[in-house]
């Protein structure tokens, strides 16, 4: 029994330096883990305590025995110091752990032992070292004094120390952490007690020192708690986060990208259980890519959609010591984006469409092949009130070939209903075929019904509300054919329309001018038979032949204007060119009205036509300009893009019921004035894209102005007046 307790002691000192050193080793592997550091050499500490233990209980050698016991005393106090030193370490306090104050604290607790070693030095302590036989055990003793007293009071106030620094971390940190820390705390008391039972002489002999017996236990205790609770490891971090009944997969990666811990949504995805320190490039190629991407990706089988979601787990220190994934599933949401986008890409193709029958054959694709569908067909409304597959999938191509629905044979036809009423419904679809008897039925407007067959006649929300966008789309593109059909015929009216008016007007100036020929042939055969008085009545006739001939030529190239396309109708023409003639064909020795121009020498889109709009402007300025010194004034404003030429003259003026009136067509040119008249100003101003209206003059008279758009960056100002002088021959000035 006696010397069953000596071996127990040594067996257990034995495991107690195992143990120790396998904590040392993976310590010091994660020693840039705060704390790790100064734990790996604690257990260094601890092996070399149990290993001299040994030493102590197998000697028989009284100078082996008392360099033993002073190395002992040396390890115990190098252990108080680095405990006191892991525990600044691990619960924040590390900046406080400057090399003199690691040096201070390791000399503090091992003076007794570096006195005792350098004592020939001094005498100041002398170890004596005896064997001492009691309760059947013969074991050396070491001889202590009142410095090992102290010592041994010393070495208390520090360990306890550490406790108090491990009690505060305890109240103020996480609950993971709380762990953790309460496991660290119950191994130092154990090793602490044991001690402290050794020092109080509460064991079967004064020379057995059961302390490195507790390091195997210790050693195992903290083993679990650092080791599951995120000191050396961070698995148990991740795990105690983790919910495993979580339908998106998650994973918990460390600092190496290795899977530490993981739900079963990971390993249902993944295909194996077998994940557990595992890099994740072994686990599935390319995972870890698409996860630091943080985009969507796809995988498994069936595929599904995942957005990958990261979150740092960090340690007590704050450092970040493991990467927390979540990989939402997002299949659906990318199903419904990737709807979108091809209803997107089908709508351009339904514009492009030409025909119904491309309409209907392009939504009856996009309905089988997006939205999931075993069959499709669309319905086309025709001129007899019924109502005909335009569209059909391959799968019912055959049973609905000749297929009508006539509401006068069958007016409760789900189709029938459907189209009639102008609401989406499931229904019946007699004579439709398998898997069209019974079908999702969506109205088109006036143009028909599409429906969409399902395998289990079942249609979820989702598709329903796509089928409802998909009719839209196609009532859309069947209503742009439609009005694109109009427009054709409209045009070909139009054309048919200009056709005709250019050949009568035609005929019209050729008659015209055949007879104004005949006219004024006969006037100048008659010229000779008349008295030289009545000589003024041929010159009329031969002035009106003329000026109808003229009329002829403008009416031509009016009615080309009119009905030409507008790059063939616009010009870059001088604006001041067009202007000067007009005064010009206006102002002639019988008026005595002054004309002033200001104008720039600019380019307008016009034609030459423009020169007789501006002549009949400045003819309705001129003659109905009843002032005594009647004047007319031309100049121009630029308004952006556009230039307005401004014809005012110092007149009666125009009312304001007038000015909105006055280029209508109702307007007589008796009105206005001779020619044209301003309707013809109106129309031709539309022609050529810009406006023209009537403002009050200050003081006197009206405005009208014209706005053209102008041709380019146009150029050098030209200022002139052109003015009647008192004999009627006009100058310029």
């Amino acid at each position: 029994m006696v010397v069953d307790v000596v071996w127990v002691v040594i067996v257990g000192s034995i495991a107690g330096a195992l143990v120790s050193g396998v904590l040392a080793v993976g310590a010091w592997r994660d020693r840039s883990v705060p704390g790790a550091g100064p734990f790996a050499w604690l257990m260094v500490a601890a092996v070399g305590w149990c290993l001299l233990n040994i030493v102590w209980l197998t000697t028989e050698v009284q100078a082996v025995a008392a360099g033993v016991f002073v190395l002992t005393r040396l390890i115990s106090g190098l252990i108080v110091g680095l405990w006191v030193i892991f525990a600044l370490s691990y619960t924040g306090w590390e900046a406080f752990l400057s090399p003199s104050r690691i040096a201070g604290l390791l000399l503090v607790s091992t003076v007794y032992s570096l006195l005792a070693l350098t004592d020939p030095l001094h005498g100041l302590i002398g170890v004596n070292v005896v064997q001492l036989s009691e309760a059947g055990l013969t074991l050396f003793v070491g001889d202590t004094g009142l410095v090992y007293q102290l010592q041994t009071g010393l070495h208390a106030t520090l360990i306890a120390a550490g406790y108090v620094l491990f009690g505060e971390f305890l109240l103020r940190s996480r609950n993971l952490y709380r762990k953790q820390t309460f496991a660290i705390l119950t191994a130092g008391l154990l090793t602490a007690g044991v001690h402290g039972l050794f020092v109080l002489g509460a064991t079967p002999h004064p020379g057995i020192d059961i302390t490195p017996l507790t390091f195997a236990l210790n050693g195992v205790l903290v083993g679990v708690a650092l080791l599951n609770y995120d000191f050396v490891s961070v698995t148990p971090l991740a795990g105690d986060l983790l919910v495993d009944e979580l339908p998106d997969p998650v994973l918990a990666l460390d600092t190496k990208d290795r899977i530490i811990d993981f739900n079963a949504a990971a390993v249902s995805l993944l295909g194996t259980d077998d994940l557990g320190s595992r890099h994740i490039d072994t686990v599935s190629e390319g995972l870890l890519t698409d996860i630091e991407h943080e985009e969507v990706f796809a995988m498994g089988d069936p595929l599904s959609y995942y957005d990958p979601q990261t979150s740092a787990i960090t340690d007590q220190r704050g450092n970040e010591r493991v990467r927390l994934v979540v990989l939402r599933e997002v299949t659906g949401q990318h199903r419904r984006q990737e709807r979108l986008e091809a209803l997107q890409a089908a709508t351009r193709q339904f514009i492009e469409a030409d025909q119904p029958e491309t309409v209907a054959e392009l939504a009856v694709g996009f309905a089988t092949r997006v939205l999931d569908q075993n069959a499709a067909a669309v319905f086309l409304a025709g001129d007899d009130e019924t109502l005909e597959p335009a569209g059909v999938s391959d799968i019912v191509e055959e049973p609905m070939a000749g297929l009508t629905i006539d509401p006068e044979a069958d007016p409760e036809h789900g189709l029938w209903r459907t189209y009639e009423s102008g609401e989406q419904r499931i229904d019946e679809c007699d004579g439709c075929g398998d898997p069209m008897e019974m079908a999702l039925m969506v109205p088109m407007g006036d143009h028909g019904v599409l429906a969409i067959a399902s395998a289990d006649n079942s249609y979820a929300t989702e598709d329903q509300q796509y089928a409802k966008i998909l009719a839209q789309t196609t009532q859309v593109a069947l209503e742009q054919l439609q009005r694109q059909r109009e427009l054709r015929g409209s045009r070909l009216s139009i054309q048919r329309r200009n056709e005709q008016i250019e050949f009568f007007n035609g005929i019209l100036r050729h008659s015209l001018r055949n007879a104004m020929l005949v006219v004024r042939g006969r006037a100048d055969h008659l010229r000779d038979s008349v008295d030289e008085s009545e000589e003024h009545h041929i010159d009329s006739i031969t002035e009106w032949c003329q000026r109808l001939n003229e009329m002829s030529d403008s009416i031509k190239e009016i009615n080309e204007t009119v009905t030409a396309s507008e790059s063939e109708r616009l010009d870059a023409i001088s604006l001041s060119a067009a202007v000067k003639g007009a005064v010009e064909s206006v102002v002639d020795g019988d008026t005595d009205v002054r004309v002033k121009l200001e104008l720039d020498d600019e380019q307008i889109l016009a034609n030459h036509i423009a020169e007789e709009v501006m002549s009949s402007v400045i003819e309705n300025a001129v003659v109905h300009n009843t002032s005594d010194q009647p004047r007319v004034e031309i100049d121009t404003q630029y308004a952006g893009d556009w230039i307005q030429v401004r014809i005012a003259d110092n007149g009666p003026g125009i009312s304001d019921e007038l000015k909105t009136t006055m280029f209508e067509r109702s307007i007589s040119n008796n009105q206005t004035a001779g020619g044209f008249g301003l309707y013809f100003v109106s129309v031709m101003m539309d022609l050529y894209g810009g406006k023209v209206w009537y403002e009050d003059n200050d003081p006197h008279g009206a405005v009208a102005i014209l706005e053209f758009q102008r041709a380019d960056e146009a150029a050098d100002t030209e200022a002139g007046e052109i003015g009647v002088t008192e004999s009627g021959h006009g100058s310029a000035k």
